[in-house]
């Protein structure tokens, strides 16, 4: 197969059955002689694929050295390359960082890149190529992927891919897991039935978006979900609409803004990193609770993240900022029209994922300065010695006092 040739029509082939056979190939190790080759040249040597024209590609579910470590049994959760030729790939692996030593053509790298653009629609076929993207992100089969090429990477094409799965876990999978209590989860689901907004704060890899998409889909079943995200990765429920953030600045705040059209009865943000916080807690401000992860190592840094990128909103909504908008801000987080609740998840002491502290921010009003503490009131502790999740408070907002 000739990857620069012209011609790009569609042959009738089976193409089910190529990938079966490359997934077999794959499977069996009689690839691994071929990551050396360029595609052509292995497709040939094996005697599959080499017919496919590039629209054909764009119909199969293969992505080369990738399913090397696509299976579950691999327990694999992210694929790296670093971009020199030559340069092995790494593997999360069980939530360790491993040089896998394997190497392939840097063809395959090429190959590669644009098979995931084009799964998922952002090139048309494997002979096409875009210049505006040097950066690129996505979500193909279950395979969230972030790509460059040069001069934005200049030593090569880089690729770091998170393999989504096949099944998201529930509620009921993360409690039976650990990760969180029973009465905490019910906790959050009253929450957010009485019109509360959920965020959910951890590092990265700390399990955000797993605890995230198992609210989600609780919540799913009897509403309306309106899902911002730049990558498509949480599951889709029965009456929900999943909008793509547009790239360029300001991209979520507008898409935030645009779901206020949509009936939402949540406004779900995959992650909260910039303006679009303030648009968020305006929604919230006005009878449209949100559901939304940000990076952070605790809940008080979760709220200092939350207030320094809605002032950044603020500020390009009103060119201005200041101490005025520092209270605007603070207001609004502190306000019991938002009421807030933060769910910090983590590791626990033993090395497993778990939610380890759930608090509720307190009515506080425009008092106080940007980067103050903020007043919290916790409901949920991990304890080390019980190695639980344990309650520790009720709840102060008007929304479950005196219930909860």
């Amino acid at each position: 197969m000739d990857f620069d040739s012209d011609d790009i029509y569609t042959t009738d082939v089976d193409t089910a059955a190529v990938a079966d056979e490359l997934h077999m190939l794959v499977h069996s190790g009689r690839m691994r002689s071929c990551w050396q080759l360029p595609p052509e040249d292995a497709f040939d040597l094996l005697g599959v694929g080499g017919q496919l024209e590039a629209h054909d590609w764009a119909r199969i579910g293969w992505y080369g050295p990738l399913e090397i470590w696509r299976d579950p049994e691999h327990e694999v959760s992210d694929i790296l390359f670093n971009g020199p030729d030559g340069d092995p790939f790494f593997v999360v692996q069980r939530g360790a960082m491993v040089n896998t030593g394997v190497t392939v053509h840097p063809r395959w790298v090429t190959w590669l890149r644009r098979h995931l653009l084009v799964r998922s629609g952002k090139l048309a076929s494997l002979l096409d190529d875009d210049p505006n993207l040097l950066m690129a992100q996505g979500v193909a089969d279950r395979l969230r992927y972030a790509v460059t090429m040069p001069p934005a990477t200049p030593h090569g094409i880089s690729l770091a891919v998170r393999l989504l799965p096949e099944r998201w876990r529930n509620l009921d999978d993360l409690v039976q897991a650990g990760t969180i209590s029973r009465e905490a989860s019910d906790l959050l689901l009253e929450a957010l039935a009485c019109g509360a907004s959920v965020l959910v704060s951890g590092a990265t890899g700390s399990g955000k978006t797993t605890l995230t998409a198992g609210l989600t889909q609780a919540v799913g079943r009897s509403k309306r979900l309106v899902l911002i995200e730049d990558g498509g990765e949480l599951p889709r429920s029965a009456n929900s609409l999943h909008v793509e953030a547009l790239d360029g600045e300001g991209g979520f705040s507008r898409a935030v803004k645009f779901a206020l059209r949509q009936k939402p009865s949540y406004i779900v943000v995959g992650e909260v990193r910039g303006g679009e916080a303030m648009a968020m807690l305006q929604a919230a401000a006005t009878g449209h609770p949100g559901i939304g992860t940000i990076h952070a190592g605790s809940v008080q840094g979760a709220l200092r993240n939350l207030e320094r990128m809605a002032m950044l909103g603020l500020a390009a909504e009103s060119g201005g900022a200041g101490q005025a908008a520092a209270q605007i801000v603070r207001g609004m987080v502190t306000s019991d029209v938002v009421s807030l609740i933060v769910v910090q998840i983590g590791q626990t002491p033993g090395g497993r994922r778990a939610v380890l502290a759930v608090e509720e921010v307190l009515r506080q009003g425009a008092q106080g300065q940007s980067g103050d503490h903020f007043p919290t009131s916790p409901l949920f502790r991990h304890d080390p010695q019980a190695n639980a999740l344990l309650r520790v408070g009720n709840v102060n907002g008007a929304w479950g006092l005196g219930r909860l």
